[in-house]
């Protein structure tokens, strides 16, 4: 038999939101039907603009709310501006590197499962604030460098558009010089001189699911700073494949360092999540368990 559910009390029965414009919608659909079954008086509201969800989020009250979308819409989420209720995550995004991170299955049925029952956990959130004062909060990270330059070509209609990313990757790749950096880690001198990229990361993986910090973990209370050299695109090319994969920690001109709180200076260009954030100097400093998100154990 199964016990009672929480949400026979209306008051706490779970909310899905769907991103009307997440790249997998497809899937969405799928996993929609999944949590139906699972839940069949869940309430489902569609948003499709950062307004719209904020709204939603708002009057969400002590309510769980189940994301259905990419990791954008987690990244919209925490960006919102209003206090978040527990939050679970159903993937339906391309990459899916923040559901992935934190064990959320891919099979429809059992992240219907757990996004309904398995307990909310802090989740660490990274806060980037530019030269020119923007504010950004980013679960993923905050790039500086090769991908960001890439990502800030990118012209796809959505972040699931491969070949568009595919093109931005090239002619980022085709234009590549290395950039002189500084960079602070928790007041100390970390880094000095030209690099290729630089990740401040709080997730393993970025961008279309690279394996940039294999190290990471959600909700340790810092950040990794992983930096990469090359002197030439054969080098990045290398330097590329590795990271991939997860094995350019182990490669000459990478190194990591952990933090709570880094600034760089310096004119390469800057991302945040998957969103351009121009180029220049970056403050990156850790808000410690700033959501709470459903995942299993470890």
């Amino acid at each position: 038999m199964v016990a009672e559910a929480p949400w026979q009390d209306a008051r706490l029965r779970p909310l899905a939101v769907v991103n009307a414009n997440a790249s997998g919608d497809a899937r969405a659909a799928v996993l929609l039907e999944a949590l139906r079954a699972a839940a069949p008086d869940v309430e489902v509201v569609a948003t499709a603009d950062p307004g719209a969800l904020a709204g939603t989020l708002a009057e969400a009250g002590g309510r769980r709310t189940i994301l259905v979308g990419g990791d954008g819409t987690l990244h919209a989420a925490v960006n919102a501006g209003v206090a978040l209720p527990e939050l679970a995550l159903l993937p339906a995004g391309r990459a899916n590197n923040v559901a992935r991170a934190l064990g959320v299955p891919s099979d429809p049925g059992a992240a219907a499962r757990l996004a309904l029952a398995a307990p909310a956990r802090p989740l660490d959130v990274l806060r980037a604030r530019t030269a020119a004062g923007r504010v950004l909060r980013c679960v993923e990270g905050v790039s500086a460098g090769f991908q960001a330059q890439a990502r800030a070509g990118y012209a796809g209609v959505n972040s699931g558009d491969l070949a568009a990313g595919a093109r931005a990757l090239a002619r980022a790749f085709a234009g590549y010089r290395p950039g002189r950096v500084e960079i602070d880690a928790d007041g100390a001198v970390a880094v000095a001189g030209e690099v290729a990229q630089v990740f401040f990361s709080n997730l393993p993986f970025f961008g279309f699911g690279f394996r940039v910090d294999p190290i990471a973990h959600p909700r340790d209370g810092r950040f990794e700073v992983v930096v990469a050299r090359a002197r030439s695109r054969r080098e990045l090319a290398g330097l590329l494949v590795a990271a991939r994969r997860g094995s350019h920690l182990d490669r000459p001109g990478v190194t990591v360092r952990r933090a709570r709180h880094a600034v760089l200076r310096g004119e390469l260009a800057l991302a945040g999540d998957a969103e351009p954030l121009g180029s220049g100097d970056v403050e990156v400093s850790l808000e410690p368990g700033a959501v709470r998100v459903a995942a299993p154990a470890g």
